[in-house]
C-alpha cells in the first residue's frame, strides 16, 4: 500500500474513532429518570413516549406497558424520525445494566437530531420488571 492510501486510511479510522467516542461521551450527559417516577408520569396520564431499545424479540417477550419498539443502533435518529412524536416527553430504556449504555445512545442521538424531552430510565428493564411495574407481553 502506497505511503498516501496508508495516511488516508489512518486518518479515516481516527476520524471513526472521534466520533465513536463523542457518541458514547455525550451519552453520559443524557438526563435519567428512575422507575417510580416514570410509573408517576403513567399513572397521573402524563403523555410519555417510551421507546425500548432492546432486540425486538426481546421486547416481544415482554415490554413496559405502551412501549414502542426502537431497537439500538450506530444510527437510529433516522428511524425515530419517522415513528416518534417530539412533541412530549421521551424515555428510552434497555437491559444493559449499570449506565443503560444502550438506550442512553439512543437518547444522545435524539437530543442531537433536535428531540427536547429525553431522558433515560436510570434503572432499566430488569429493575422496572422486579418492581412489579406494569408490562406487556407478546407482539405488537
Amino acid at each position: 500500500m502506497s505511503k498516501g492510501k496508508r495516511l488516508t486510511v489512518m486518518l479515516l479510522a481516527g476520524l471513526i474513532l472521534a466520533g465513536a467516542a463523542c457518541v458514547y461521551a455525550s451519552s453520559d450527559d443524557v438526563p435519567r429518570i428512575g422507575g417510580k417516577e416514570l410509573k408517576g408520569m403513567m399513572d397521573a396520564g402524563t403523555p410519555v413516549t417510551i421507546l425500548d431499545n432492546r432486540p425486538k424479540a426481546d421486547f416481544n417477550r415482554g415490554r413496559i406497558k405502551d412501549a414502542v419498539s426502537l431497537p439500538w443502533a450506530i444510527d437510529v435518529a433516522a428511524e425515530a424520525k419517522k415513528v416518534v412524536p417530539a412533541d412530549k416527553p421521551i424515555v428510552t430504556y434497555c437491559a444493559c445494566g449499570a449506565g443503560e449504555s444502550d438506550s442512553a445512545d439512543v437518547a444522545s442521538q435524539l437530543i442531537a437530531v433536535g428531540f427536547k424531552d429525553v431522558r433515560t430510565l436510570s434503572d432499566g428493564w430488569d429493575a422496572w420488571v422486579a418492581a412489579g411495574y406494569p408490562v406487556e407481553k407478546g407482539k405488537k
